[in-house]
């Protein structure tokens, strides 16, 4: 099964925020994929495809993790690898937000490196809104973007990392939770 860490966005206000503006790019990003509502989250880490007894293994491993809940604040609208030529579409998190969730993602990563997991590059806190296949030439999807730079969605407290299933389909990916972990201030 191919597999991922992840911490889901649940705040309805701010994901409702996010669907507002993943509509106003898409209107400027013809063929591009909107992310559904349900799927909103934060990729700690790829790990890809593993069997039964690993997936034991990994459930292990971060069932040691402990963190503290996270109070984010999601904002700015940015995109992967540049402008010119985007091919993800995502909303950012405040500075203080990004430190604490580059802290989990980095534990996340030693917890799971002695099994073999690493991450190919460095973790960037961002919640994809779209995915972009062909190169868009509309000046207003800059524009765009450029007027969310800034932007607060909303805020919520996280405290639960999840390792998910993605099963991908011809209509998008699906995602199944496989094992929860809760903050420490869960466990008191």
């Amino acid at each position: 099964m191919r597999v991922f860490i992840a911490i889901d966005i649940k705040d309805d206000n701010s994901i409702n925020n996010m669907i507002r503006a993943q509509r106003d790019i898409l209107a400027y990003a013809r063929g591009a994929k909107p992310v559904s509502r349900e799927q909103l989250h934060f990729t700690l880490l790829f790990i890809g495809e593993v069997n039964d007894l690993m997936l034991n293994s990994i459930k292990d491993k971060l069932s040691n993790i402990r963190f503290e809940p996270i109070n984010v604040e999601y904002k700015g609208v940015g995109v992967f690898p540049s402008i010119s030529n985007a091919r993800v579409v995502w909303v950012g998190v405040d500075e203080h937000s990004a430190i604490r969730l580059k802290g989990i993602a980095k534990e996340v990563e030693r917890l799971l490196l002695p099994l073999g997991f690493k991450s190919d590059k460095e973790f960037t806190p961002h919640i994809t809104l779209l995915r972009i296949k062909d190169r868009i030439r509309d000046s207003m999807f800059t524009s765009t973007i450029n007027k969310y730079k800034d932007v607060s969605f909303g805020s919520e407290i996280l405290d639960e990392i999840k390792i998910k299933k993605s099963d991908l389909l011809p209509t998008g990916p699906v995602y199944t939770d496989l094992f929860n972990i809760r903050s420490a201030s869960n466990y008191e």
